[in-house]
């Protein structure tokens, strides 16, 4: 499910940036979907792969939703953000997204779409 939001995004956000943001730049976004395990990655090895991903494409923004649900310190987070990296993990089930109970027991699969772009290119 979060990959199919991220198309479903992708798709216009490109034309949308570039109006917004005025004339002569143009954005580039690109879904890339992974998956990842409930079980074994925590909230930070989460973040530290979308920003080693980031960095390796040379993005400039990465917007991560998951279907699974995001906690610290034992509360529910809807986004986990790092505006020092550009990155935003967001909880599709905190918005009333899929519920990662709805896909198996914890700890079973998850998945994650990322809409990685480069903004501010001249062209």
């Amino acid at each position: 499910m979060p990959t199919e939001i991220a198309q479903r995004l992708a798709q216009p956000l490109p034309a949308r940036l570039a109006d917004k943001s005025g004339e002569g730049r143009r954005f580039d976004v690109e879904v890339v979907s992974e998956p990842f395990t409930a079980g074994t990655e925590d909230l930070s090895t989460l973040m530290r792969r979308i920003m080693d991903r980031g960095t390796a494409e040379n993005w400039d923004i990465v917007v991560a939703p998951t279907d699974l649900p995001l906690h610290s310190h034992g509360r529910k987070l809807v986004v986990n953000l790092s505006h020092e990296h550009g990155l935003a993990l967001l909880s599709l089930p905190s918005l009333g997204g899929p519920a990662a109970a709805d896909q198996g027991p914890a700890g079973r699969g998850g998945s994650r779409a990322r809409l990685g772009g480069s903004a501010g290119h001249w062209g």
